[in-house]
Parts: C-alpha cells; sequence; structure tokens
C-alpha cells in the first residue's frame, strides 16, 4: 500500500512539474505607438520561471483590411533581419483582407527576460501606409479559420526556456490556441479624418537634421506635447522647448517617430537624425 502512495505521490509530481513548464511560452500583441506606428511584442505566459529564454526564430502573420500596406522598408525587427511576405486575401478565399507573414531567424539567439519579471519584448515594428481611417487590422490567431487552412501561417518562436545546461530550441508559441493576447486588433476607425487633418500641416525643419530641429504647427495651434519613439518602439525622454524645438545632437543616429499632440489630437512625422 506505502509503494503505491509513493508511485501515485511520485506521479503526480511527475505531472505537476510538466504542467508547469507547459505553461511556459509566449503570445502575440500589438503595441500602438501613436498615429500609424505599431510595434508587435511577445508577451510570455504566466510563470514562475526565471531562466532567460534564449530565441532563435519567430514568426506571426498581420492581416490588414484589402488594399491596405506595410511600410516594409522602414521596419525594425528583433535581429535586424525580418522578412515580411505579402499576400492577397483573394488567393486564400478572404478578399475583404491582405496579409503580410512576418519571419525571422536570428544570426545570434537573442535573449529574452525571464517570463517571471512578466516583461513583453518589443520584436517588429512597423508603420502602416496611407493613413485609413476604417478597418481592423489583427495578428492572425492560430486557432482560426485561415490558420487551420493555411498552417505556414500560424505564430510560432523558436527558443530555449529550460534551463537544464542544455540547448534545444523548441516551438513556444501554442499551435492550437488563439496565441494572441492584450491589443491583438486594432480599429482604424479611431484614427479619425477630422483629427488627421487639423495636424496635417505640421512639419519638422530641418530633416533630416544633426542638432536643433523647428517643430511648425499651423495657426491656431497651441500648447503642443510631443512623444519621441526610437524605430524599435523605444519611447526617448525629451524635452521641447518654449519656441517648439526640440535637440537631437545627443542622440543616436536613425528613424525616430515624433507624435505631436494638441488637445487630445496627435499626428506623427518621422524624423530622420544623422
Amino acid at each position: 500500500m506505502k509503494n503505491k502512495i509513493r508511485i501515485l505521490l511520485f506521479s503526480f509530481i511527475c505531472l505537476s512539474v510538466m504542467t508547469l513548464k507547459a505553461q511556459d511560452g509566449y503570445t502575440y500583441t500589438f503595441q500602438h505607438n501613436g498615429a500609424y506606428s505599431f510595434t508587435v511584442q511577445a508577451v510570455p505566459n504566466a510563470s514562475a520561471n526565471t531562466f532567460a529564454p534564449l530565441v532563435q526564430s519567430y514568426g506571426f502573420t498581420i492581416i490588414v483590411p484589402d488594399g491596405v500596406t506595410i511600410d516594409t522598408g522602414s521596419t525594425t525587427s528583433l535581429g535586424g533581419g525580418a522578412s515580411a511576405t505579402f499576400f492577397d486575401g483573394t488567393n486564400v478565399g478572404m478578399p475583404s483582407i491582405d496579409g503580410y507573414l512576418v519571419t525571422e531567424t536570428l544570426g545570434s539567439p537573442a535573449t529574452y527576460p525571464a517570463p517571471s519579471n512578466g516583461t513583453n519584448t518589443n520584436v517588429y515594428t512597423f508603420t502602416v501606409n496611407g493613413s485609413p481611417t476604417s478597418g481592423t487590422m489583427y495578428i492572425l490567431e492560430n486557432n482560426s479559420a485561415l490558420a487551420t487552412a493555411v498552417t505556414p501561417l500560424k505564430s510560432y518562436k523558436q527558443a530555449d526556456m529550460v534551463d537544464d545546461g542544455s540547448t534545444t530550441f523548441v516551438n513556444v508559441v501554442d499551435p492550437n490556441a488563439s496565441a494572441v493576447s492584450g491589443m491583438s486588433t486594432f480599429d482604424f476607425n479611431t484614427l479619425s479624418v477630422e483629427e488627421q487633418n487639423e495636424l496635417s500641416a505640421v512639419s519638422l525643419y530641418p530633416n533630416p537634421a544633426s542638432d536643433i530641429v523647428k517643430i511648425q504647427v499651423p495657426d491656431g495651434i497651441e500648447d503642443i506635447e510631443i512623444e519621441v519613439f526610437d524605430n524599435a518602439g523605444k519611447q526617448i525622454t525629451m524635452q521641447l522647448s518654449q519656441d517648439n524645438t526640440i535637440d537631437v545632437s545627443n542622440i543616436a543616429s536613425g528613424l525616430y517617430l515624433i507624435n505631436i499632440i494638441s488637445n487630445d489630437i496627435k499626428t506623427t512625422k518621422k524624423l530622420i537624425v544623422k
């Protein structure tokens, strides 16, 4: 009898450990950087795992309304080499949508924060072209009809999440669940034409720039605020002077997104720092 209890107890412990390990993994979500700039982030499942995972590759599919495109020339990614393969929704029996399959195999594995930290990791930052004001963009769910029918569109992430002294990369995104969380959809109706038009005449001069940049606003626009993001979606602290200038001499060269805000209305401009 005691042996049976020991066996049952041992089996229960093993099952519990396996269940805990099975909980480790990731889903994907959007971060809205303002206007038409977005970042896809990796979200760790709730876990007590204190091991910092190594990520070798990943993939997911971004669905956009028919005719809407992504500015693939200005994107940034985790390893700097992501590819975005466009497909016409008509070819998959869904003429009202188009999509991009985003994949990347990293030259050197990237280290994520330990899942126990509960920290999202920026994976892919992009801008939507054409300033659409209708339709919905979303990350394709793995258990959707489209992903089930066209399995290469499913999200995945090859990573080592087990602290066992060896490096073994396995898929840590559930292929049979939604594999998304948080804000996985975005409705372009929230970016109304009226809001965009009121600040559409804002400009940055000079651009490209290496020191002082003047934010030129139309007559009648006062008391603006700014938010500055690098091309990886990280917010940069920057002071706006009383004459609407910013000093970029102390930040790295590259592409930045400047949100200009007035009376809860926002527009986004690109700035190149050289």
